[in-house]
């Protein structure tokens, strides 16, 4: 069932390259036919040189030649159709999984190592798209091949074709046999690739603690070990690629000399003549072509599979889920925004409560702050507010208008987020402010930056804008970063801004200064994790986390 589930989903996004596909098949489909057609030619030749039929030998050596220039432009067309399509398949299937990851379930999506997705969004959708290049136009043109030659077989010899018949349909059994064993070992190689790469990406994320504590040496042994067990699942699937290699190689060898016996024994008696004899040998070289191939498509094709199955159980996990209409105006919404109110509101991570019947209001316009202990349960508020994380029980909501509206995907836009690690991405810095709207000019983006106090170091830098951050921000110091995401907040003009430890790396007066501007923008309702008394200043709102409750104080 799950066999026939991966193949419908691969016939599925494999649609918009059909024509394509198309044309590599009968690319190949027409290349078997002409190495047939070579051992036919092959017996003529040699039949008109053996009755020194001059003028028909050279008449057959130059269709012999135009099939061998045909060949050659058909394995060339065949290339270069293969990286075309192979190419846009692997676009398709990687644009598709990466916009299935972004809309995911956030706690379903959470659970997998960025790693191993990573491995997902890389090397099983270019196996699957580079096997789906492959194994249809190898098994057109097998079928080709062996239709084309047991065809001239039977025609030459019937007895033989039949016998040959027998032996491919047992050789196919054969080959089924071993399709569960090659899909569980390619599922455990890509699994212990997952690890590898997650742990190795880890690592060099972290690398200032890593030479800090110095534990250099043991994560290389560490390392060491996870690929050792890659290596290990490795040699056990390609064991079994060996050795139905050698099994496919060993059953040809005794074929071709059964073959030759047979043939040999025929031109002794004179039944057949010595071009039959050659053609015959020439045609079971060309059968033994389709059948190595065999032994590769077969491993390849479960492999598929697999990998298919790994792609498939990111894109079945359930998807954010949505309350309101995707019609929603946030805009309106929050010109006529009374509250966001928490009613009864209880939260936990599988069996590790946060929050139990927590009821507190947000008024349109109140500057927050949140407070308790570190791990008690702050930052995830925000999750909870956004709706990236589903509540237990009770309900939060946007009171607006006399209406109540649940928290989602659409209700969204009235929040710009600066998360702890502010998460900005390489590239400029003009392409970091623009990411959240790219159609703000250079004046907007400094006067943003004017507000987030990073006016006066983006203005000293030799490339200003254009200069270029490396990954999460490396270049610049963390109160600089910290200055920017919250710059990148500014200007999505969302109206409440949630502010996650956003200015925890900042001097008190750079600190009053930013939060200072931010409190003189009009129409914004600010909400504000942090542990130093310059937040406490410009609130008007205490939340309070304890013991898994909220208490809310006026300041």
């Amino acid at each position: 069932m799950k066999n026939r589930s991966a193949l419908n989903w691969i016939i599925e996004n494999s649609k918009h390259e059909f024509l394509g596909l198309v044309l590599l098949v009968i690319c190949d489909a027409l290349f078997s036919v002409c190495s047939v057609s070579l051992a036919v030619f092959a017996k003529l030749i040699i039949d008109c040189a053996a009755s020194k039929n001059r003028e028909e030998l050279i008449k057959n050596a130059v269709i012999l030649l135009l099939v061998i220039v045909l060949q050659i432009a058909l394995k060339l067309a065949g290339k270069a159709l293969e990286v075309r399509v192979s190419g846009k398949l692997e676009m398709k299937y990687k644009t598709k999984l990466f916009s299935n990851i972004l809309k995911k379930d956030y706690l379903k999506i959470s659970a997998f190592h960025s790693g191993e997705l990573m491995t997902r969004l890389t090397s099983d959708v270019t196996l699957v798209s580079q096997a789906v290049t492959s194994i249809v136009p190898s098994v057109v043109s097998m079928v080709t091949r062996l239709l084309c030659a047991f065809a001239v077989l039977f025609y030459l010899d019937r007895w033989f074709a039949l016998l040959f018949l027998a032996a491919g349909i047992a050789l196919f059994v054969f080959t089924r046999i071993f399709r569960g064993s090659m899909k569980k070992l390619h599922t455990r190689v890509q699994q212990a690739d997952g690890k590898v790469r997650s742990f190795m990406q880890e690592s060099i994320e972290s690398i200032l603690v890593v030479k800090i504590f110095g534990v250099g040496d043991k994560l290389k042994e560490k390392a060491k070990g996870l690929q050792l067990e890659h290596y290990d699942a490795k040699i056990r699937k390609n064991r079994w690629s060996i050795f139905a290699n050698l099994g496919f190689s060993a059953a040809f060898s005794f074929g071709y000399l059964f073959a030759l016996t047979w043939s040999g024994l025929k031109l002794c008696a004179g039944s057949i003549s010595f071009g039959t004899l050659t053609a015959i040998m020439q045609l079971i070289s060309q059968v033994q072509v389709p059948f190595t191939s065999l032994s590769g498509v077969v491993p390849q094709y479960y492999s598929m599979l697999a990998s298919a199955e790994r792609i498939i159980e990111i894109e079945n996990m359930p998807s954010s889920k949505a309350v309101n209409d995707k019609s929603v105006d946030t805009k309106k919404l929050y010109e006529e925004l009374e509250c966001i109110k928490f009613d009864n509101v209880s939260f936990s991570y599988d069996r590790d409560v946060v929050l139990e019947n927590g009821s507190f209001e947000i008024d349109k316009n109140d500057f927050v702050m949140i407070s308790g202990i570190s791990g008690i349960g702050k930052s995830t508020l925000f999750k909870l507010m956004v709706g990236v994380l589903p509540v237990d029980e009770g309900k939060i909501s946007i009171e607006s208008g006399g209406k109540s509206y649940a928290v989602d995907k659409y209700t969204r836009p009235l929040f710009a987020y600066v998360p702890q690690g502010n998460m900005l991405f390489s590239g400029t810095i003009r392409e970091n402010l623009k990411f959240v709207n790219s159609e703000t000019s250079d004046a907007e983006i400094m006067e943003a930056a004017r507000i987030s106090c990073a006016d006066e170091f983006i203005s000293e830098l030799p490339e200003g804008l254009d200069t270029v951050l490396l990954e999460n921000g490396h270049g610049l110091s963390e109160g600089q970063v910290q200055r920017l995401a919250i710059a990148r907040a500014v200007l999505t003009d969302a109206p409440i801004l949630l502010l996650d430890e956003a200015t925890s790396a900042l001097d008190e007066a750079t600190e009053k200064k930013l939060l200072s501007n931010i409190k003189q923008l009009k129409e914004k309702t600010c909400i504000i994790i942090s542990h130093k008394s310059a937040a406490y200043d410009i609130c008007n709102k205490e939340l309070r986390i304890k013991d898994k409750t909220i208490e809310s104080v006026n300041l």
